[in-house]
């Protein structure tokens, strides 16, 4: 026998009709309740287990974006220290090499004077004592004269002409390239 439905009058809005169920023969009314109990207990649990995952995987990216930041914080640092680690190491061995007498102060001297440009114009070249001692006997234009001068550090070259005076440090020149290497980090 099927159920049919039976209709009692004017019903609720939300009830559209009713059906007699014959129970003979089938689960209890307590079975029914208990299945349909288990089913709301594992949607319930279902859904909690589903909210817990999306909380957790928001705790998760949050934790995910804070690392990748650290990342690039310390990726920065590490650029930075990188470079001023890779200046300093080029400072040593070049001050070594200088005071060690392995520069070639001639080179280093015709080379300022040519930034100079001073032409055929007298000029004095400044030199640490050490370094004048290495350049005697060598020859420059007429009018260029080579002085020892004890406020110029070994390696550097000062000339001096009518149109001022030109310097070239080493010192100013490796800070000069670590101001560089400092702007490309930016």
């Amino acid at each position: 026998m099927s159920p049919e439905p039976i209709r009692l009058g004017p019903a609720h809005p939300g009830i559209r009709a009713v059906h007699l169920v014959d129970l003979a023969g089938r689960d209890s009314l307590d079975a029914i309740a208990e299945r349909a109990w288990s089913r709301a207990r594992a949607a319930g649990i279902a859904h909690g287990r589903s909210r817990a995952l999306e909380r957790e995987a928001g705790v998760l990216a949050a934790a995910a974006e804070r690392l990748d930041r650290r990342d690039e914080e310390l990726a920065a640092e590490l650029a930075h220290s990188a470079v001023e680690l890779g200046v300093a190491i080029a400072r040593q061995l070049v001050l070594a090499e200088v005071n060690r007498g392995g520069h070639d102060i001639e080179k280093i001297v015709r080379e300022t004077l040519a930034a100079a440009s001073a032409g055929r114009g007298r000029c004095t070249i400044h030199v640490h004592p050490e370094d004048f001692e290495s350049l005697r006997g060598v020859p420059f234009r007429s009018g260029t004269a080579v002085q020892a001068d004890i406020g110029v550090a070994r390696g550097d070259v000062h000339v001096e002409t009518s149109m001022g005076l030109m310097v070239r440090e080493i010192e100013a020149a490796l800070d000069s390239i670590a101001e560089r290497l400092r702007e490309e980090l930016r």
